[in-house]
Formats: structure tokens, C-alpha cells, sequence
């Protein structure tokens, strides 16, 4: 078997009995096939919710209570009692673990991105298992800055790394469709996805599981743009922590997100997932044309609408005119620059040539779904 390197993420509920509390027992089986997983001479990183209800074992907070001050009290009690229990599961394995906690601005800038990504590779080539959380006490929604469940965190980190797998572990045996019987209606597995169309966001329920903060639409909208950067990715059943061997072994397990996209170079990666993107392009028909076709970069004229507040050298988004996202890119310009370029040469008569305006997004900084 030829040696890959993958991604696990735990879901919140995978982890926990249905009493809140966690699940030691499963913990340790997967301890069991990570470490089964490792010696076919593979590489792991684990993407682990849970420090939440890992809290509540120690503390007697109102469960009732989900303010934000409470959320960072359970997480900060708890980040140290479950990377406890994954270090005593992986030592009966004789594996060492390591724990790194992060949040969405830790990718914000190329720099931390790249320390990031040296720190990861160098666990590997250790034989260090990396078990990575979003650090939820100091991520909140005010800041914009959560991965919601974990679920974007472990794309950005397949990225990163170069996975050749991911592999989302959650309580559903896989995104399920309904399917008329003789019987009636019943739920069976999406096998395979080739691309991610509104028919499959369609199959996803509108609600996020019990204690966790992803859901179904979010695993799978996570697991799309995962495929699209070449990363094969399962949505699975992850009680049963041995599919993920099933499926390394050439098994059917869960839905597998076929990869098709292309291997891309580290400066888009960045672009691509790593980035914290700080505003919004809409662009029209010609150039999207321009972007897509002709390979060239985006210019003020072809802009129609700017959103957010960013300066010179940040992130932002690129829309169409059907709210399609095209990509990201690297903004050579503030957006109150921008919007005094739009209005210019909306004015008939200003004098103004703004083809001679450098490019607001050159295309050597573009990333492209």
C-alpha cells in the first residue's frame, strides 16, 4: 500500500456518550487505528473536537448556560483533559501526541501560515501524531474568527499539509438521500459525489447535530472544496472508527467526495483555504470571462460592487454576478481606493483613463475554483 498522508476529524458528537460526557472507551479504539493506520507506514493528523464537553467532566457550570464566558471556561478546563486522555490512549500504542490549538487569524498572514505549516511537517517526520482544536478561547463569532466545528479547520490543514485523505468522522453513517420503496420512504447513503451541486446540498439537514456547532451542510460543503483542491474526502460513520482502515483498504465506506481538482503550489494554497479573507469583489460577465478564459488579471472596470473594508495586500473574495464564487486573491489596492477608481469611470466625464490603473488583483495573485 502506498504510504499517504491523511486528515481525521473527530466530530463533538462522535466523542460523547449521549450523556454529555465523553466517550473513553471509543477514544481509545481509535487511538487503536490511528496507531494500526501509522504502522502501514502512514502518516496522521487528527482534527479533535470535544474540549467543551471535555470541560464539563471537571466543571459544575450551568449546562444550561451557553454564553460565550462559559464556552471559554469549559474549553479552557477542558483543552488539558482531552489532550490527557488522547496522550494516555496513543502511549498504550507507544505514540506520542502533540497538541496545537489555533484559530482562523492564525492563517490569516503568510507568515504565521508558513510557521504553522513547518511545525506540522516536522511532527511527521518525527512520527508524532499532531492533534489540532480550534482554540475556542480565544476564537469567538464577534471576531469572525471560528472554524464553526472543525470542519473548515481540517480543510485548511489538508491543504497545508498535502493530504491525500480526509476524513470526517460524525454520527451519521454518511450524507444521506431519501429513496422510495415499496415500503415507503427510506434513508440510504450517498455512495459517491463527483461534484457538489444544489441537488446535494438539497440531502443535507437544515440542523446542526446535538452539541456541535457543524452539522451536515457544513461537512459537506467543507468536504467539496476539500476534493476540489485533489484531497479525497469520506464523510463517515465514526462510531465505527475502523472504516477509515476499510476504506484505506479499498472498501466502501460512507460518501467519498472524489477528488478532481489539481495539486496546487504553496502561495495558493494560502490563497485558497489558508486565508483570512477580508472583503468581497463582484465582478461582471466580461471579467469573469477575462479571469476564467483568458487567464488574465482583474482590472477596476470589470469590478461592480466592493464589500468590506480592506487595505492594500489583504484577501478578498471574487463573486459573479449569479453570486457564483469564483476564487480569492490578494487585493493590490484599499477598498476606498477601489471605490473611487468605480466611480470615476462611471463618470462620462471626468477625463479619467482608468485602463492605465495598475490591476486590482494581479493574476500571479489569484486563486481559482
Amino acid at each position: 500500500m502506498k504510504s499517504k498522508r491523511i486528515v481525521i476529524k473527530i466530530g463533538t458528537n462522535v466523542l460523547q456518550e449521549p450523556n454529555g460526557k465523553l466517550d473513553h472507551k471509543l477514544i481509545g479504539k481509535l487511538a487503536g487505528q490511528i496507531a494500526k493506520i501509522r504502522r502501514y507506514g502512514h502518516e496522521v493528523l487528527v482534527v479533535s473536537s470535544g474540549s467543551v464537553g471535555a470541560g464539563r467532566e471537571l466543571c459544575s457550570i450551568n449546562e444550561s448556560s451557553n454564553s460565550l464566558a462559559s464556552q471559554q471556561i469549559l474549553a479552557s478546563v477542558g483543552q488539558a483533559r482531552l489532550i490527557q486522555i488522547y496522550a494516555d490512549a496513543f502511549r498504550k500504542h507507544k505514540t506520542t501526541v502533540a497538541q496545537i490549538l489555533l484559530t482562523r487569524g492564525d492563517f490569516g498572514h503568510r507568515t504565521s501560515y508558513l510557521n504553522i505549516r513547518n511545525t506540522l511537517e516536522n511532527l511527521l517526520k518525527y512520527k508524532i501524531v499532531p492533534i489540532v482544536n480550534e482554540n475556542d478561547v480565544v476564537a469567538t463569532e464577534e471576531l469572525e474568527l471560528n472554524f464553526g466545528d472543525n470542519d473548515l479547520l481540517a480543510v485548511y490543514l489538508a491543504t497545508l499539509i498535502g493530504a491525500d485523505q480526509l476524513f470526517f468522522l460524525t454520527i451519521a453513517s454518511g450524507l444521506l438521500k431519501k429513496e422510495k420503496t415499496a415500503e415507503g420512504m427510506r434513508s440510504v447513503v450517498v455512495e459517491k459525489v463527483q461534484e457538489l451541486t444544489d441537488e446535494i446540498l438539497r440531502h443535507c439537514l437544515p440542523v446542526t447535530s446535538a452539541g456541535g456547532k457543524g452539522g451536515m451542510e457544513s461537512k459537506v460543503r467543507s468536504a467539496g472544496m476539500a476534493m476540489s483542491f485533489g484531497i479525497d474526502t469520506y464523510i463517515m460513520d465514526g462510531k465505527y472508527p475502523e472504516g477509515v482502515c476499510a476504506v484505506m483498504e479499498g472498501q466502501q465506506r460512507g460518501t467519498h467526495f472524489v477528488a478532481h481538482g489539481r495539486k496546487i503550489r504553496s502561495y495558493q494554497k494560502w490563497l485558497a483555504a489558508g486565508a483570512l479573507n477580508k472583503g468581497t469583489l463582484v465582478i461582471d460577465t466580461g471579467a469573469e470571462q477575462a479571469l476564467l478564459k483568458n487567464k488574465k488579471s482583474l482590472l477596476a472596470k470589470g469590478v461592480t460592487r466592493v464589500v468590506g473594508q480592506f487595505d492594500n495586500k489583504d484577501l478578498v473574495e471574487i463573486f459573479n454576478q449569479e453570486g457564483v464564487r469564483l476564487g480569492v486573491g490578494r487585493a493590490d489596492c484599499a477598498a476606498k481606493e477601489l471605490r473611487q477608481q468605480i466611480k470615476e469611470q462611471n463618470l462620462t466625464n471626468t477625463g479619467v483613463d482608468v485602463r492605465s490603473r495598475k490591476p486590482v488583483i494581479h493574476r500571479n495573485h489569484l486563486f481559482l475554483e
